[in-house]
């Protein structure tokens, strides 16, 4: 069953599957021992083939490329915004860590309902939604980062993680540590 908060990211999520399903099976099926017979199809595949690349980094390239969701998901946007003002600056990784901790927020229900609720909360994130520069290459790559986070494509980077902050704070939480990425300490 799909959370509330997460339903109207199913149908996108499921073309990202479709996407990344042939775009990354595609290269390791075409890797086999099976017997190929030659054609001049297959020929002319072989010669323009490119190696596929791998990672996050290629996740975050192919969502991003892959079809637009509908201009109206206020959710993924609250998400894509929190990723661009919280973490722009770190690695891809980190990026998906502070989405992946706002997703357990919205999925504990705890901090608010759906994404937008715990982005909105009182006295959780400091940011004013409207600075966002939606149009940057920056906005890019946490949309597609909040689409990889909130369809669950990507393995739990900061395990279990609902909460963060700057390494350069000690606001003495009593939560357990889970990691320290980047710029970022996360707790659960």
């Amino acid at each position: 069953m799909v959370s509330p908060a997460l339903h109207g990211i199913g149908k996108a999520a499921a073309r990202i599957a479709a996407v990344l399903l042939f775009a990354v099976a595609g290269p390791v099926l075409a890797e086999t021992s099976l017997p190929v017979l030659p054609g001049e199809d297959d020929r002319v595949m072989a010669e323009t083939a490119a190696p596929a690349p791998a990672g996050l980094p290629a996740l975050v390239q192919m969502v991003a490329a892959a079809p637009a969701v509908a201009a109206g998901d206020a959710e993924l946007d609250c998400l894509a915004t929190a990723v661009w003002f919280e973490s722009r600056g770190e690695t891809l990784e980190g990026q998906l860590a502070v989405a992946q901790a706002v997703v357990n927020r919205a999925k504990s229900g705890r901090w608010g309902k759906g994404m937008c609720g715990v982005i909105k909360a009182p006295r959780q994130f400091n940011f004013n939604a409207a600075r966002v520069q939606r149009s940057t290459a920056t906005f890019t790559t946490a949309l597609a980062v909040a689409r990889i986070a909130a369809a669950g494509l990507w393995h739990d980077i900061a395990e279990g993680a609902h909460s963060f902050h700057s390494a350069r704070l000690n606001p003495g939480w009593r939560l357990a540590r889970v990691a320290k990425i980047g710029n970022h300490v996360f707790y659960r």
